[in-house]
């Protein structure tokens, strides 16, 4: 497990430059400003010896974020298959299709925008698919005044739902982990083709409750869902295995196993990680959270989604620098930020 540096030791620099939207902690802005690096945050303004300590938005091909994207996910899972690694069957769909079409249950539908596991929904009964259609029917057809109403000032705004729908979610294959937990496995990387830290998440399913989208309301209230909640991430309660550990507790050690952690499999995973990382870093940044799924029963892994934001709190809390604060969450994220662009400064020397 790579150690998270304080900023005072970022080494010097000498006119270098550095791609850096204000999304991070302050504090890491102004010491790379002390320390001798050009700042820019525009892409007309970078070169080909620039180092993005986060990933640009997007590109001049692109007619917006979305688009982007999606181009940066195809060119992720090129890679990706070229190892053999793939997604779950993942099928795009227009409303048309999903409200006249019967999908295969179980499956998943997901907003592939969204983390923390907000808008992830195992439909598994006949029952969880009627209550999302009705739900996305209500969605469609219910005026603004009765959602207005509905929201109780959490939802800001009008969405078009059609839209909304159509062009985030997806209908996913349904993974079952190994265990009587929602497992997956985070490996958070550096374009210097190194891994600053894995992880194995794990979460007890809980009976479905998610209120931070509309759609979660619904189905938790409204039409809700009688399968349990499929999240492992640790914003929904979940529970960090850090890997390279000596020792584990008991129950943990039996999950390592169960995933086969130090498999052949498992390490071609991790080097490919660090390969996409190392080819793609201008889109996507300094550190980048890459999440699988491992299927015990296919002894296969999934890729499920990456992250250029990915959380760092049980990374951080383990060296010491945890945090609780809006603020001190910027400060460790910048501090992993830091650290990975320590390594990539003293690799291109």
């Amino acid at each position: 497990m790579e150690r998270i540096i304080s900023y005072d030791e970022l080494p010097r620099g000498n006119g270098q430059s550095i791609y850096f939207r204000m999304e991070t902690d302050p504090r890491l802005y102004r010491k790379l400003l002390l320390n001798g690096y050009k700042i820019v945050n525009h892409i007309d303004d970078t070169d080909k010896s620039t180092i993005y300590v986060t990933g640009r938005r997007q590109d001049r091909e692109c007619k917006n974020a979305l688009e982007y994207k999606s181009k940066v996910e195809q060119r992720i899972q090129s890679i990706l298959q070229s190892r053999q690694i793939t997604k779950p069957k993942t099928i795009s769909f227009t409303l048309k299709d999903f409200l006249n079409y019967q999908y295969r249950i179980p499956f998943v539908l997901k907003n592939e925008y969204e983390n923390g596991g907000r808008e992830k929904f195992l439909i598994a009964t006949e029952e969880d698919y009627e209550n999302l259609i009705s739900a996305i029917d209500f969605l469609l057809n219910s005026s603004n005044q009765l959602i207005a109403i509905m929201n109780h000032n959490r939802w800001q705004g009008e969405i078009d739902y059609k839209k909304y729908l159509e062009t985030r979610f997806v209908v996913q294959e349904y993974i079952k982990t190994p265990t009587e937990y929602n497992t997956t496995v985070r490996v958070l990387t550096s374009p210097s083709h190194e891994v600053l830290y894995a992880s194995l998440k794990y979460n007890q399913p809980e009976s479905y409750k998610d209120r931070t989208s509309l759609l979660g309301h619904l189905l938790s209230d409204v039409y809700p869902l009688s399968t349990k909640s499929i999240v492992s991430n640790t914003l929904s309660g979940g529970k960090n295995i850090l890997l390279g550990e000596t020792q584990y507790p008991q129950h943990e050690k039996e999950l390592l196993e169960r995933h086969h952690i130090e498999s052949d499999q498992f390490h071609e995973l991790i080097d490919t990680s660090e390969t996409v990382h190392e080819s793609l870093h201008p889109e996507l940044g300094i550190i980048c959270g890459f999440d699988y799924i491992y299927d015990e029963e296919k002894d296969k892994w999934y890729f499920l989604e990456y992250h250029s934001r990915p959380m760092v709190g049980d990374y951080s809390k383990r060296q010491g620098i945890p945090y609780q604060t809006i603020e001190e969450k910027l400060t460790a994220e910048g501090r992993v930020r830091a650290t990975s662009l320590s390594r990539v400064l003293k690799r291109n020397r």
